[in-house]
């Protein structure tokens, strides 16, 4: 049974040892569209990119104000600081990916090749 295993595994691994990769030495090219198609949509992704940091900024105000809201010295709430707290959280850590998109997209695509 066991020589059957390696038999079938090393014909699979010869195999996909002979297929070529086609995508080998191709690289993404975006300008196929020309000049004015990148650079708009180039602007395209930059306000898509904007806009959900301003998205994330507003989320974060109003976990951050949730959270001084529920915890007055008059009625605190915890149930309510929590659900603030965690919106907060959510916002900041949305912030701080958007921030570092760029980053985190080469980082991805380094470690991906």
């Amino acid at each position: 049974m066991l020589d059957l295993l390696a038999t079938t595994a090393l014909h699979t691994h010869q195999l996909v040892a002979a297929v070529d990769n086609p995508l080998d030495g191709l690289v993404p090219d975006f300008s196929f569209g020309g000049t004015k198609f990148t650079q708009l949509w180039q602007k395209a992704i930059t306000a898509i990119w904007g806009i959900g940091i301003l998205i994330s900024i507003v989320y974060l105000v109003i976990g951050i104000v949730g959270m001084a809201g529920a915890s007055g010295e008059v009625n605190p709430n915890p149930q309510a600081h929590a659900v603030g707290r965690k919106n907060a959280l959510w916002a900041g850590v949305s912030l701080g990916v958007l921030a570092a998109l760029a980053l985190v997209v080469g980082a991805i695509l380094t470690f991906a090749t």
